[in-house]
């Protein structure tokens, strides 16, 4: 029998039990809102849906963000929020976007409220809101970004001083303050921040007051309200930044960088660079610069190189230091500005439009920097956009929003130039003055307000007086790239029949139409004259031209001359043979540019033996004295490089002497060319990429001892690291102490990284699989400076002739893809999918990364968008190989 004493006891027990539960689960409900989730998030930033973000525009209007910030702590930043919005209906709750952040505070119109949050977003209660005017206030901390979004903290390696920037783009400007992140909610912006007293803030207002502090260590900085701007155009930067600042322009135009590196920079050239892009921007779109100042911010890393944020210019600082060259930094310099207008003033309306603000800003830039505004416009960077749409996984450049669209991610440089490209045709089609106008009324009819596609096409219809519906459906709502051919007859050197045949790809049949230039050469003692040029418009399948009947018969015939269309074009078989033998006496560089461009397409496509176009490159290139076109030419014969070193052991004898006649020639063309700077830069960098023999090894140990000069050439600090890169990356005896002594002569952050290159990229099994291993276990909240560190790391790990080595592991990355791919960034899986899928040139690599892109149906667009490619490439690399030394 249970004593009664005893079942007091355990009664009195339980209910001691119970009350330390409710203590400890009260703890621990009071404490999940303060602590901020260790859970990886795939992206950091969050993502609203397109659905639920046109739930919130359709409801909130004159919107203020009165937003403090001191950044007086080591670790972490803290905010106050004061958030004041109009609300056309309180019929439901309301979302704010803050991420990851301990609320200490939160207010909404008055009553103070426990907050119900997820680290990603603070719920509203409707209870609380009112139809009308409203105010929510919150106070919290949050610690510096540890990736590549927010308010990311820099220390610098050189000389310890602590940076501060902010990476906003995409909607991650809720990682420094709470707001409705998302481009159609703009608003005004009420900035002051409280910072250690030796440093310099800088933000998108102009600066009205500057005083003491929270403490005696720190100094209060009080900005002007903003314009109304979208939060991912706002921005942040802090610490002992060095300053230049302009004194020749009536608007306030600054330049900032870290103290270590400003004895790099000549400050006033760049100022002065700066007013010429502004004075030239302003005359070609017929709008005056928006905003009240203008400073520029040299930042370690960025996604890429010009981040524009609203007044301020984010700029990575290797894209300027690394130039090198005036017309490269000045061509970085205008693009910086021209998001001032094109992505700033005027912001999508959604981040599916991203393409079109970016693309905008790069073909302005490319305009506004022409030496001759009558010569038609040439993008050497649309062979990217064409290497993208000819892929059997080409997409469509606009894509259409639905229900489930989230944030989209890892717009690639081939979209941009894509978009570049179909606006360059645009400016054609409709004529430059019509186009420019266009641009104008689009700024000026969107003036800090939000637009889409179809807004920048409605202007530049109401200007061209003509509509553009069609035109718009078939150029950016439909994927792929036409083909053009010429099919046309000749009796008694008579043309009798002339017609363009339109093709295209299975995949997307849309036939478009265009307006393109017809050019037609004949062969003379030393050159191929041009005997005809005409504009022609082609449409459907068969497009005949009546007007050539009659005309000489020609030895050549390029239907896209001038570079008018986004088209391939296919050589007829007469063209071809003329091109590949005498394309060193056609005297328009653009021309001879483009006309390598469709005989490297037609290697790719396997209608062009690779032993035919190299026999073209040693007859014709050696010629060469067009900067632009040798270099496009030089960066084909890398990929070649690539190709050939993929496909050993097969065509082995073939690939050595190809490659070894490469490594003379372009050795003997940097000697020949020493009064030309550039040429002789051009070709021996080339040298450099080729110097794989024993002999060839030595000299460049040679020249970088000093030794050995070669005359004419002063030796970049970018090439003698490459040159270190190289002889490491074959293995040549003395690259170890070469590395050794090049790292104690440069100590800088490039340095830094080149020396890292160079030790990833030595033939060690051992040295590689550490690497490896630090890639395969990376994790999303590492820090900025690690991710930029594995990036270099993935680029340099595995070189194409290095198959062996790379095949250790490959069955691994493979397996742990879709793993990587859940735990990091889009950011680093474009590095990934890009450097470390395997490749082997074979038909069972084709099919293990086709299987694995079947099978991963979880993968992210990126990575998806990253087999595929790889997929296309070892295709192409298939399809070069099996028509290698076809007569």
């Amino acid at each position: 029998m249970i004593s009664p004493n005893w079942i007091k006891v355990l009664i009195l027990k339980l209910l001691q039990l119970c009350a330390v539960t409710v203590i400890a689960l009260s703890q621990i409900a009071c404490q999940s809102t303060s602590k901020v989730t260790t859970t990886s998030l795939k992206n950091q930033s969050g993502s609203i849906s397109f659905h639920d973000a046109q739930q919130r525009t359709s409801r909130v209007t004159e919107l203020n963000y009165n937003i403090h910030i001191n950044l007086s702590q080591q670790y972490n930043f803290s905010g106050i929020a004061d958030i004041r919005f109009s609300l056309d209906n309180n019929n439901a709750p309301i979302t704010l976007d803050l991420n990851q952040a301990r609320i200490i505070e939160f207010k909404v119109n008055g009553s103070r409220l426990y907050p119900n949050y997820d680290g990603q977003s603070l719920n509203i209660p409707q209870s609380l809101l009112n139809s009308g005017s409203n105010q929510v206030q919150i106070s919290y901390s949050k610690q510096y970004s540890e990736g590549d979004e927010g308010i990311i903290k820099y220390q610098d390696p050189i000389d310890g001083q602590i940076y501060l920037y902010s990476h906003f783009l995409p909607a991650s400007a809720q990682m420094m303050m709470p707001l409705f992140d998302q481009p159609d909610l703009k608003a005004v912006f009420n900035l002051s921040v409280d910072a250690p007293q030796n440093w310099t803030v800088i933000s998108a207002g102009p600066l009205t007051n500057q005083g003491e502090g929270e403490t005696n260590a720190t100094t209060h900085w009080q900005f002007a309200p903003t314009d109304k701007l979208s939060p991912h155009t706002f921005s942040l930067y802090a610490g002992p930044f060095h300053q230049w600042q302009s004194t020749n322009h009536a608007m306030p135009i600054r330049l900032f960088a870290r103290q270590s590196v400003a004895p790099s920079i000549d400050g006033d050239a760049w100022l002065a660079a700066t007013a010429s892009s502004m004075n030239a921007l302003i005359r070609e779109l017929g709008v005056n610069y928006p905003f009240r100042q203008y400073d520029q911010i040299l930042v370690p890393s960025l996604s890429k190189p010009v981040m524009a944020n609203s007044a301020v210019a984010s700029i990575q600082e290797s894209a300027y230091l690394v130039a090198q060259n005036d017309n490269a930094n000045q061509q970085l310099i205008t693009q910086a500005l021209a998001y001032q207008w094109l992505s700033n003033l005027v912001t999508l309306r959604w981040w599916n439009d991203l393409w079109l603000s970016e693309s905008l800003a790069q073909f302005v830039t490319q305009k506004a920097l022409r030496d001759d505004s009558s010569k038609p416009a040439w993008y050497q960077d649309k062979y990217y956009a064409y290497q993208q749409d000819n892929r059997f996984n080409s997409r469509a450049i606009e894509q259409p929003m639905t229900h489930s669209d989230q944030i989209q991610h890892g717009l690639s440089d081939e979209t941009i130039q894509k978009g570049v490209a179909l606006l360059s045709q645009l400016n054609f089609l409709l004529g430059e003055k019509a186009f420019n106008q266009g641009i104008s009324h689009y700024l000026e009819q969107y003036r800090f307000n939000n637009a889409d596609l179809n807004d920048f096409m409605a202007s530049l219809a109401f200007s061209a007086k003509r509509p553009l519906n069609e035109w718009t459906q078939n150029w950016f709502y439909q994927g792929g790239v036409n083909r053009i051919e010429a099919d046309y007859r000749c009796v008694n050197n008579r043309i009798t029949q002339f017609t363009i045949h339109q093709s295209a790809s299975d995949q997307h049949p849309t036939l478009r139409e265009q307006k393109v230039k017809l050019g037609l050469f004949t062969k003379g003692r030393g050159a191929l004259h041009r005997n005809l040029a005409i504009a022609v418009t082609y449409k459907g399948e068969y497009t005949e031209i009546k007007r050539l009947q009659g005309v000489r018969c020609p030895d050549l015939v390029y239907l896209n001359y001038q570079d008018w269309g986004y088209v391939n074009v296919k050589l007829d078989t007469r063209s071809q043979d003329t091109a590949l033998l005498h394309l060193n006496k056609v005297g328009d560089p653009q021309l001879r540019a483009m006309l390598w461009l469709s005989l490297w397409d037609s290697v790719l496509r396997g209608e062009l033996p690779l032993n035919r176009f190299m026999g073209s490159v040693f007859i014709n290139l050696p010629t060469e004295q067009d900067n632009n076109t040798l270099s496009q030419v030089l960066s084909k014969l890398s990929q070649v490089k690539a190709y050939l070193e993929q496909m050993s052991p097969n065509h082995q004898h073939y690939s050595q002497r190809v490659l070894k006649a490469l490594e003379q020639m372009s050795l003997r063309l940097a000697m020949a060319n020493q009064s030309n700077q550039t040429l002789l830069n051009l070709w021996f960098d080339t040298y450099i990429q080729f110097a794989r023999s024993l002999p060839a090894q030595r000299h460049l140990a040679a020249l970088l001892n000093g030794s050995e000069q070669l005359s004419g050439l002063t030796l970049t600090q970018a090439q003698r690291w490459a040159m270190v890169i190289q002889l490491n990356r074959y293995d040549y005896i003395k690259a170890p102490q070469l590395l050794l002594a090049e790292k104690k002569r440069d100590s800088s952050d490039i340095g830094q990284s080149q020396a890292l290159a160079a030790e990833v990229i030595r033939p060690i099994a051992n040295q590689k699989r550490q690497w490896f291993q630090r890639v395969q276990t990376h994790h999303a909240d590492a820090d900025a400076l690690m991710l930029n560190k594995l990036n270099n790391v993935m680029r340099h790990l595995y070189p194409s002739e290095q198959k062996a080595l790379s095949s250790a592991t490959a069955e691994q990355r493979l397996a742990e893809l879709v793993a990587l791919d859940t735990q990091n960034s889009s950011d680093f899986m474009a590095v990934y999918t890009q450097a470390l899928l395997p490749m082997s040139c074979s038909y069972s690599g084709v099919s293990r990364l086709t299987r694995l892109l079947d099978e991963a149906v979880h993968l992210s667009d990126v990575s998806k968008q990253g087999l595929e490619q790889a997929i296309s490439f070892e295709q192409q690399c298939l399809t070069i190989q099996e028509n290698m030394l076809r007569k």
